[in-house]
Parts: C-alpha cells; sequence; structure tokens
C-alpha cells in the first residue's frame, strides 16, 4: 500500500529543465578578451563641410569674384544707359536741326516781307505829307492796308528745345561749345516774343485809327474773299480828312509801327547767321545731313 501511494504520490515523467541562455561572443578577439573591438575608420572632412574652416586666401578669392560680378554688371548697365542716352541725344538735337532750318525759312520769308512793308509806309508817309495827296488816292487807300497784311511776326521754333528743358535732356549735349550756343540762341527766345507783341500793338493802335482818315467801305470793298487779297480800288477815292492834326497823328502811328517792324528785322538777320552757324555745328557734331 505504502509503496503504491508512494509510486502513485511521485511524479510519473519528469519534465524537462530550462535552458539558460548563452551569449555568443561575435568579437573577432580572442576567446579571452570580454570587450567587442571597434573598428576605428578616418574621417576626412569635406571643405564645404560645416566644421570645415577655411583660409583666409579662399574668403579673398570668394570676395574678389564676388566683386567682379558686381562690378562687370555695373558697367555692362552703365554702357546700356550710356548707349540709350546718346540715342536720346541724336534723336533730340535732330528735331532741334528740324526747328533750326523751320527758323532759317521763317527768318528769310519775315525779312523779306518785312522789307516790303518798310518800303510800302515810308512811301505812304511822304504821300499822306503831300498838299496834293488827293490826286494819290488809289495808292494811299492800297498802301494803307496791305502794310498790315504780309509782314506775319518772327517767332522761333523752339518746340525741341523746350523738351529737352523740361525732361532735363539740355544735359546729354557733351559737345560744351555747342551746348553754349544753343543756350545762347534760346535764351532770345524771349525777347522775340515780346518783340512780337509789342508789332502787334503798335498795328492795332494803326489799325484803330486809319479809318479815321481813310473810308473803311474802300477798304472792304478792296478785299478779296478766295483766294484771300488786297486789291487797289477803283478809281481814285479821297481821303475821309485833310485835317493836319489828325493826318499827322496817322503818320506818328505809321512810324512806331514802322519802327519796331525794323528792329524785328534787324533781329531777324542777326538771328539767320546764329541760325545758320549752329546749322552746321549739329551737322558736324552728329553727322546729319
Amino acid at each position: 500500500m505504502d509503496d503504491e501511494q508512494s509510486m502513485t504520490d511521485g511524479p510519473t515523467d519528469k519534465e524537462p529543465l530550462p535552458i539558460p541562455p548563452v551569449e555568443e561572443n561575435i568579437s573577432q578577439g580572442s576567446s579571452n578578451d570580454s570587450q567587442p573591438t571597434t573598428i576605428s575608420m578616418e574621417v576626412h572632412k569635406h571643405p564645404h563641410h560645416p566644421t570645415h574652416k577655411k583660409k583666409w586666401a579662399e574668403y579673398l578669392l570668394e570676395f574678389l569674384m564676388l566683386f567682379l560680378a558686381v562690378f562687370l554688371g555695373f558697367v555692362a548697365e552703365n554702357i546700356r544707359e550710356d548707349k540709350v542716352e546718346r540715342h536720346r541725344e541724336k534723336e533730340y538735337l535732330r528735331s532741334m536741326l528740324d526747328d533750326l532750318k523751320s527758323d532759317t525759312s521763317n527768318i528769310n520769308t519775315f525779312y523779306k516781307n518785312a522789307d516790303s512793308t518798310i518800303e510800302r509806309v515810308d512811301s505812304l508817309i511822304s504821300l499822306l505829307r503831300r498838299p496834293d495827296r488827293n490826286a494819290y488816292g488809289q495808292t494811299m487807300y492800297f498802301y494803307a492796308r496791305v502794310i498790315t497784311t504780309k509782314v506775319g511776326r518772327f517767332i522761333l521754333a523752339d518746340r525741341a528745345f523746350e523738351e529737352m528743358k523740361s525732361s532735363g535732356s539740355l544735359r546729354l549735349i557733351n559737345n560744351e561749345p555747342l551746348s553754349d550756343s544753343v543756350s545762347r540762341y534760346y535764351a532770345e527766345q524771349t525777347r522775340f516774343k515780346e518783340q512780337a507783341e509789342l508789332q502787334i500793338v503798335r498795328m492795332t493802335s494803326y489799325s484803330e485809327l486809319v479809318t479815321e482818315v481813310f473810308d473803311g467801305a474802300v477798304f472792304q470793298r478792296m478785299l478779296q474773299r478766295f483766294p484771300y487779297k488786297v486789291n487797289p480800288p477803283d478809281g481814285n477815292p479821297t481821303l475821309l480828312t485833310n485835317d493836319p492834326a489828325r493826318i499827322n497823328k496817322l503818320i506818328g502811328l505809321l512810324h512806331y509801327y514802322s519802327a519796331i517792324i525794323v528792329i524785328n528785322s534787324s533781329y531777324a538777320k542777326q538771328k539767320g547767321e546764329h541760325t545758320v552757324k549752329l546749322i552746321g555745328m549739329l551737322q558736324k557734331e552728329y553727322d546729319f545731313k
């Protein structure tokens, strides 16, 4: 009984005991060496590595390259701007040359018409002072009317100059003698405008008084509409008055009207010489035709 019980109480089959873990040494050292062996590798620093320290020569080279790039860009921009400005200068002065040629034509026309007007004013004054003035009625009426029709005003063409002045482009003229000549030429424009206005004032004063001596209805019949023309009157019309005081007053107005035309004609002649000289300077400097 006891044997059965002892056999029953004990294990019939023994369970396997757990296997303890085995540490495998994979180091390449000897089995007695307990520490793993590390492989030493040499690290080469690249020049652009953050920890790479540049030499002063490298900094200098980079600075010189940057400076050269900026400098060349600056030079290229200056060359481009200079080319643009030279083009603008030539275009402005070509327009000025056209204005000067127009001035030459206007000056010659004004001078020619001024001479004709002055001669007729002189003749009219001479006839008005004659005792037998009424014998020359047709001639006096014709001269009295046409002296205000053809002389016109002497005004310079300053379109190109004013454009250059307003835009600050007068500085583009590099030739100093030419620049001075241009400035002097157009500095006189104010005086010519004042003289032209004074000429109109003198002509207006004459026009207001002339009909106190000459018959305005006769003037009207002398006028041809198309083409515009003033013809000599028919027959030999007489003056409205032979009063010496009124005639002398009219002669005085004729004198002042003639005087301003003489002055402007003289200015025009001088200006014509200056205009021709300036045209020659522009053609030579810019090879204009």
